[in-house]
């Protein structure tokens, strides 16, 4: 699909950018779909077309899908704090429902929607022999996140749209790392290592992948001529977080957090922080995330996408080293 031109939603974003880049590289010709075209025209390259759309006003989408070939949608929305929670669901959910109608509508020939590892499935436990993959089953629906249930509604929504002739792709990326993460979701906790400023380290698991090395997934995907219905996007790296605290932490030549504190015991502080501080960065919904083994194996985007993830330490150095450039602006 080489000089075709591809809608981006989110392309202001963390991962956007990337992908919005990697796409222009490839030969196609990128079109950023945002909702403040001001405010893109100062973030993006001069060279690149900028169209406004709300992804939750299906009128607005269908206008800015008009004329492209592809569409990748990485809009959304991404918080662990109660009192988002409405709107988590509202713009997930019905950004993908209008996702699907405006690819419909237009006739765009290859989407691509971005799901989560956190809407696929997670371990309770430390077992690496039992990472997740795209036939793993949905465990998650008694959890009381309102990210994971909002992201998992329109995960479905996209497969179901996919079964019924949708030409869509679902691509579910891991713990994304990287430079450039404006909006500073993922990064968060490395700058906490970083600042010295985590007390305690969870017990959990994470599976860190490389933004740049997504966004090469996202062209091949958008390139393969007969790609799977769904690819999970996730480096070789599963490991506790204790390990990977350990790794940022040497990395930044700092000493890591040595306690450890039982699940049960940071939720029930959570609790009360949250209470306390309902727009700070410990929550119930964040610690909950927390207390799982998010470990996943990406066999067949390596086989399908040529997914190659670069070392994880070359992955923490980039994020560690933009995480402070951007605090001495």
């Amino acid at each position: 699909m080489a000089g075709k031109i591809v809608a981006i939603t989110g392309a202001t974003g963390f991962l956007g950018r990337h992908v919005l880049s990697a796409v222009q590289a490839a030969g196609h010709r990128p079109v950023a779909v945002v909702r403040n075209v001001a405010a893109a025209r100062r973030q993006l390259p001069d060279n690149i077309e900028i169209r406004q759309a709300d992804i939750t006003d299906v009128a607005t989408l269908t206008k800015a899908f008009q004329g492209v070939h592809a569409a990748i949608h990485l809009a959304g929305m991404v918080s662990v704090n109660k009192r988002d929670d409405e709107d988590i669901h509202r713009i997930n959910i019905s950004g993908a429902q209008n996702f699907i109608t405006a690819v419909k509508e237009t006739g765009v020939k290859r989407a691509l929607f971005t799901s989560t590892t956190s809407a696929v499935a997670a371990l309770t436990h430390d077992q690496l022999e039992a990472a997740n993959d795209e036939t793993a089953v949905f465990n998650l629906t008694c959890e009381p996140v309102a990210y994971i249930q909002a992201k998992r509604i329109a995960h479905n929504l996209v497969m179901e749209a996919r079964e019924q002739g949708a030409p869509i792709v679902v691509l579910s990326p891991s713990f994304v790392l990287g430079p450039n993460d404006i909006n500073f979701n993922t990064s968060e906790l490395v700058d906490a290592v970083r600042r010295g400023a985590l007390p305690v380290c969870p017990r959990g698991g994470v599976n860190p992948i490389d933004v740049r090395d997504i966004a090469q997934a996202y062209v091949a995907a958008l390139d393969h001529p007969a790609p799977a219905p769904h690819y999970i996007l996730a480096s070789r790296e599963n490991l506790t977080l204790k390990d990977f605290v350990g790794r940022v932490a040497a990395l930044a030549n700092i000493s890591p957090p040595r306690i450890s504190l039982p699940n049960a015991l940071i939720l029930a502080i959570a609790s009360i922080v949250e209470t306390v501080r309902p727009a700070g960065s410990l929550t119930v919904a964040g610690a909950r995330l927390g207390s799982y083994y998010w470990y996943f194996d990406a066999a067949l985007a390596r086989q399908d996408l040529f997914l190659n993830c670069r070392p994880l330490d070359e992955t923490l150095t980039a994020t560690l080293t933009w995480l402070s450039r951007r605090k001495e602006k």
